[in-house]
């Protein structure tokens, strides 16, 4: 129980936590600071925001989930 796609559990994989760090850690120093991480997090916002409003429902949240939402900004 608890376990998701290719047995990962609820809260991810070591493996995919070290990829989102990658991701996040834009200046390459170890660290996440806050504006890295308020820059990939507007980035996945605007990404679930179909309605492109600013705004996020249940709906477009649901849908990005869950992959039917393809489309992903720059």
């Amino acid at each position: 129980m608890g376990r998701g796609m290719m047995g990962a559990d609820a809260m991810g994989s070591p493996i995919m936590f070290r990829m989102m760090f990658a991701l996040m850690d834009a200046d390459s120093d170890g660290t996440i600071a806050l504006p890295e991480f308020q820059v990939a997090h507007e980035r996945i916002f605007k990404a679930m925001d179909s309605g492109k409003d600013g705004k996020l429902t249940l709906e477009e949240m649901l849908a990005f989930m869950h992959g039917t939402r393809s489309s992903v900004p720059q």
